[in-house]
């Protein structure tokens, strides 16, 4: 249950009565935010916020554009080589293959090669950023 108290400023402030902890892990935490010189409860709302920010910088860093290039890529990559299997199906299935069918999977595999390049040359440019 939680009661609510009125402070100086008017902001409205919840004190939550009730935290499970075992005595080693209060006294651990009683430590911290004595060596940050700040109350208990100031001491587990900043490293709920700062556990908050962790979750935001690390979702940024999976929508960065060399990510969702990299997904692009990886989706292209895809469906190129659903089109081969379809070629080499009717191929198997047919063992008659058309000019135009080949000079498509000839141009297919080409755009894997290119797309693979470019894969190649982003993974090395984040490579040495490191």
């Amino acid at each position: 249950m939680a009661r609510r108290k009125q402070t100086k400023t008017g902001a409205r402030r919840t004190r939550i009565i009730s935290l499970r902890v075992s005595e080693d892990e209060a006294r651990k935490l009683a430590g911290m935010a004595e060596q940050r010189g700040v109350t208990l409860s100031r001491f587990l709302v900043e490293a709920a916020k700062q556990a908050g920010d962790i979750d935001k910088a690390r979702q940024d860093a999976e929508q960065r554009p060399v990510v969702r290039e990299l997904q692009h890529i990886r989706t292209e990559i895809w469906r190129i080589g659903h089109n081969v299997n379809q070629v080499a199906h009717n191929t198997n299935r047919d063992l008659a293959v058309s000019a135009e069918q080949e000079t498509s999977v000839v141009a297919a595999v080409r755009e894997c090669g290119e797309l693979v390049s470019c894969v190649s040359s982003i993974v090395n440019r984040m490579s040495t950023l490191k």
